[in-house]
């Protein structure tokens, strides 16, 4: 065989070699947007490929000096793409249930225009959003907001919100009240329902008789309170128009559970 002949015979099985080699290498291809913020590999529970928001303010269980609070988180942007994400916040109150949700802003910052309940507190949490995909949720924050600015009859809840149930607290309350009627007996009953619902503080129901005084569309007795156990206690004596209207707590024995209602916010109207 001349060398001619070897060299094509060699040359052959070679170029076979390398023709194979190109044929079955394919070029990697970049990730596609949607990959990219995807949902398969996106943390559980979620859609999008995000980190958490982190809270900046308010954290700690701060006591706020307004009712209607600017909530503020850094972070949560996407894990593979660089495209600006939206965010979500919700506000919880003391049993979890959520009080307030921001809807889709455009930045992390919530300035919240419907002012909370004085003297609560609040958890929240805030999530990145991107074209209704959605990433995890931040740790909870919590704050817990100020005795209402500016009520109607001065200082009450401030001066009154650390004297134990009794004859005590109710003067105090009377006091700012100074009742006249039945109506500003009410007031008195609905601020010390209210100043003592962390133990089950709340007003007597009350459908037709003297001293019935209607609230957020429902009647109540003007002179009593109820706890959740449904016992109740005078705290008005002599109510009613001419009458002395005075403070006192007397324990007017027990009622149905029906006739319990749960204190509520005395400044709602």
């Amino acid at each position: 065989m001349n060398r001619h002949t070897l060299g094509v015979v060699v040359a052959a099985p070679l170029l076979a070699l390398s023709l194979a080699c190109t044929s079955n290498t394919a070029t990697p291809l970049a990730p596609t947007s949607a990959s990219a913020i995807g949902t398969d590999t996106a943390p559980a529970g979620t859609s999008l490929k995000a980190s958490a928001p982190v809270a900046q303010s308010p954290v700690n269980n701060s006591t706020l000096s307004n009712l209607a609070p600017t909530l503020v988180v850094t972070g949560g942007g996407m894990t593979y793409s660089s495209a600006a994400v939206q965010y979500r916040f919700r506000i919880m109150d003391a049993t979890g249930t959520i009080t307030a949700d921001s809807g889709v802003l455009s930045s992390g910052t919530w300035a919240i225009t419907a002012p909370l309940t004085p003297t609560s507190r609040y958890t929240w949490i805030a999530r990145s959003e991107y074209q209704g995909l959605v990433g995890p949720w931040s740790t909870a924050a919590a704050f817990t907001t100020p005795v209402a600015p500016g009520n109607d009859y001065g200082a009450w809840e401030s001066t009154c919100q650390r004297i134990p149930a009794g004859l005590s607290l109710v003067t105090c309350v009377w006091n700012f009240v100074r009742p006249t009627n039945s109506f500003e007996d009410l007031e008195v009953s609905k601020r010390v329902a209210w100043l003592l619902r962390g133990s089950g503080g709340g007003l007597l129901l009350k459908g037709s008789g003297e001293n019935v005084v209607p609230w957020l569309g429902i009647n109540f007795s003007a002179s009593r309170i109820c706890f959740s156990d449904g016992h109740i206690f005078k705290i008005i004596g002599d109510a009613g128009p001419g009458g002395a209207n005075s403070p006192g707590w007397a324990d007017n024995d027990f009622v149905e559970l029906t006739s319990y209602f749960p204190a509520k916010d005395p400044r709602l109207r």
